[in-house]
């Protein structure tokens, strides 16, 4: 039996700015965090310039997803047209009212969950942009257990899950399953990425039923509550 402690805290606001690389004249979000960007946060909590230990996160909606556009304007962005005085109203897509569990296991457990649960940071900690400023709440620490083989039946999971570990989804009436691309999979520092992730969400926040892709990296990244409930790490 492989057993793992599981530190547990939830990060909300008004509102969140994830952007996507792959845009300038507009700026789309990601629907949640990812987890290059959740690990720039712990970094912030410790004091750290970059986090390089080794961690796995996983990340359960709370709130539905929802966005809005807004126009701001982005005082001093010269790339985008006349130098550094240059005010451009730039279309910005936000999360409204973003709710996220989020679990961890990996490097500097302990330290982590004593600042988190102290309410203590280094540095701000917001959610993608700087305008989106809040403080990680500090929920529970947990005994979980690790997947040891192949599952009999289907697993429910409460977060957001790779699409690299799903062989199938149980469709449900009421459900709003969404497809998440192009999160940046691994940071290698100095602002350089490698890789890129997918993601499987259900925009309401419901659990997810599915039956694994077993291989030695789910078995890895794939930890079961006393609830019976699934939680997926990345």
């Amino acid at each position: 039996m492989n057993v793992v402690k599981l530190l547990i805290f939830d990060l909300h606001a008004p509102l969140a700015h994830f952007r996507r690389p792959d845009s300038t004249a507009t700026h789309p979000t990601y629907p949640f965090i990812s987890g290059t960007g959740l690990r720039g946060l712990l970094g912030a909590i410790l004091g750290l310039s970059e986090f390089e230990g080794h961690a796995l996160t996983g990340i359960q909606i709370i709130n539905p997803v929802q966005t809005r556009f807004q126009e701001l304007s982005m005082l001093g962005k010269g790339f985008l047209g006349s130098g550094p005085a240059f005010n451009r109203p730039t279309s910005i897509e936000m999360v409204i009212q973003p709710h996220y569990r989020i679990y961890y296991i990996g490097d500097y457990f302990e330290e982590l969950a004593e600042n988190i649960r102290g309410r203590k940071s280094t540095f701000l900690t917001y959610l993608g942009s700087a305008f989106a400023l809040c403080t990680p709440q500090f929920i529970d620490i947990i005994e979980v257990e690790k997947l040891e083989s192949e599952p009999e039946s289907f697993l429910t999971s409460l977060t957001v899950i790779p699409t690299d570990m799903v062989s199938k989804l149980e469709s449900t009436p009421g459900y709003q399953f969404a497809r998440a691309n192009g999160f940046s999979a691994r940071y290698l520092g100095d602002r350089r990425f490698r890789g890129t992730i997918d993601f499987i969400y259900e925009r309401q926040g419901k659990p997810i039923k599915f039956l694994p892709i077993i291989d030695e990296h789910s078995l890895e990244c794939i930890a079961v509550l006393a609830s019976g409930e699934a939680v997926v790490l990345w």
